[in-house]
């Protein structure tokens, strides 16, 4: 579903043209990359649940009061069931957790987002199926006796003939959000006890109106409100431009200006620093970046660059802050990569043990805390986990 890039690419090979008929071979190249930053990766065994042996997926992970929490699921055959994972000793050994699901498709999901607070955990799993294929949503949460279990909830809330997208879930001082998208434009799903959703797919900031189409990718809560990113279609305008939405309570929304260029650019994943916020996404055939102090956004440093060859999906598929350091695994549209922000002001790629293709159940995924930096990724081939300390 990621937004395409062929408008901004399109021009490269004539670009390249005229910079070749006005060079001279005496003029100097483009400056060589900096060398990668070096972590001192150390991959970690997860246990394969019981019942049925198949193969690990993983897909997210998230770390609340030392305890770290891990989703995917097992294909077994044609089909999948439910998976987690749970580390008290810093990600170096895995449990594995108990699922009891109660519907149909809940029994044949896949977890792909997980949030956290405290002791309090809450999944988001799904399996495509019925008969248009399309993903069959649903939520967990965890029982008193420690087995996870879904939020029996009418296909409707997040299926139906209004659906678009689901996005991940994350969790505030006293509520969970998810985004998502409907046929009406952005939307979201908020809960304040892990076991009713309720969807704000109404809201006149979220939604599209005559001159705006709005899309909506991903969350955090500041401490004091709920902020939502993504992107709009301005009418008349081809490339989308980077959108930011406010709310104390979920359910009432503020748009604020998000400063936006000439070509595609968009806000993909969003996390707290110490001063403010963080976003990453996609801006000019780069990846890029924008801090919020207060309600003021400001366009920041840009890095990398996307595949004009790139088949599949572009863009930031995950972020994660400590202080004013920052990791973010993302896709160039032909493999994955994981790039950081770790001194001063510039970004630098990383070193990691596996980088996968950009295709279908295909993931990169970084989280860390002060210490410890835990990267998730699943090629396809199998699920697999490196914890390290903060590269240098």
């Amino acid at each position: 579903m990621r937004r395409p890039v062929t408008t901004l690419l399109a021009c490269l090979p004539v670009c390249l043209a005229l910079a070749a008929c006005t060079g001279s071979e005496d003029e100097p190249g483009p400056p060589s990359a900096p060398p990668q930053a070096a972590a001192a990766w150390e991959q970690v065994a997860l246990p394969l649940p019981d019942g049925p042996a198949g193969r690990i997926a993983v897909r997210e992970s998230v770390e609340c009061d030392g305890t770290w929490w891990l989703v995917g699921g097992v294909f077994v055959g044609d089909g999948s069931i439910p998976a987690g994972w749970r580390s008290d000793d810093d990600g170096r050994t895995w449990t594995s957790l108990r699922f009891e699901a109660r519907g149909y498709w809940a029994e044949r999901a896949v977890m792909s987002s997980v949030a956290c607070r405290g002791d309090r955990v809450v999944m988001v799993g799904a399996k495509s199926g019925g008969a248009h294929g399309n993903p069959r949503v649903t939520t967990w949460f965890q029982r008193p006796d420690g087995v996870f279990t879904d939020v029996v909830a009418p296909f409707s809330l997040y299926g139906g003939d209004q659906a678009v997208s689901v996005e991940r879930v994350a969790a505030g001082p006293g509520s969970w959000l998810i985004a998502g998208n409907r046929t009406a434009g952005a939307a979201v799903w908020v809960s304040t006890d892990e076991r009713t959703f309720e969807l704000v797919d109404d809201d006149p900031a979220l939604i599209r109106d005559e001159a705006l189409d709005t899309l909506a990718i991903a969350e955090v809560h500041d401490g004091t409100a709920w902020t939502v990113v993504g992107s709009g279609q301005v009418e008349g305008r081809v490339n989308r431009i980077p959108m930011a939405w406010v709310s104390r309570d979920g359910r009432t929304w503020e748009r604020q200006e998000v400063p936006t260029s000439d070509g595609f650019t968009d806000l993909e994943r969003v996390a707290r620093t110490d001063d403010g916020l963080l976003a990453v996404g996609l801006r000019d055939g780069r990846f890029g970046t924008w801090r919020r102090e207060g309600a003021t956004w400001t366009a920041a440093e840009s890095f990398g660059r996307l595949d004009p060859d790139g088949q599949a999906f572009t863009g930031a598929a995950s972020l994660t802050t400590d202080g004013d350091r920052a990791l973010a695994a993302v896709s160039d549209g032909t493999a994955y990569a994981l790039w950081g922000r770790l001194r001063g002001e510039d970004w630098q790629q990383v070193e990691i043990p596996v980088s996968p293709t950009a295709a279908g159940e295909h993931v990169l995924s970084v989280t860390a805390t002060d210490e410890t930096v835990l990267l998730v990724g699943d090629d396809g081939e199998a699920g697999r986990v490196w914890r390290a300390a903060w590269p240098e």
